[in-house]
């Protein structure tokens, strides 16, 4: 994975869980990647609590939604919920960059975390310089 290789602890953006659980016919190969390292204690990962309530918003079986809860219990992901750090922390983003909520909140909780790198498969967030912003086609 060249675009995460030596990186210990990244912040995972909520189209990596959607792509995942979908078996996206372009992405799931680099998503599994990801998984499988957090599975085999080969990566840290941090998300916000918005990526399950992304995930969970589209509509789907009762059987891939209780796979998507699970996925959010694995060993070496930690799920943040918004606390006043990163809802300071957004409100900036969101005045500097003009990043829309969700985004920004993903990107604050990465950045409050002290993640390494930022993966994601939305192009508008490479213009965030204080992180490094890795697209799921750089893995």
């Amino acid at each position: 994975m060249s675009g995460i290789g030596n990186i210990k602890l990244v912040g995972l953006d909520s189209n990596i869980f959607i792509y995942q659980f979908e078996d996206h016919p372009e992405f799931s190969q680099s998503t599994n990647i990801i998984f499988e390292k957090l599975a085999k204690n080969k990566l840290k990962a941090i998300t916000s609590i918005i990526s399950l309530i992304e995930a969970l918003s589209y509509p789907s079986p009762i059987e891939v939604r209780t796979k998507i809860q699970e996925s959010f219990e694995i060993s070496n992901l930690t799920v943040l919920d918004i606390n006043r750090s990163i809802a300071l922390e957004t409100a900036r983003l969101r005045r500097e960059y003009g990043f829309r909520l969700g985004d920004a909140i993903q990107l604050a909780t990465a950045k409050i975390a002290k993640a390494q790198a930022f993966v994601t498969n939305d192009g508008r967030l490479k213009k965030f310089k204080e992180l490094k912003i890795v697209l799921l086609s750089q893995l």
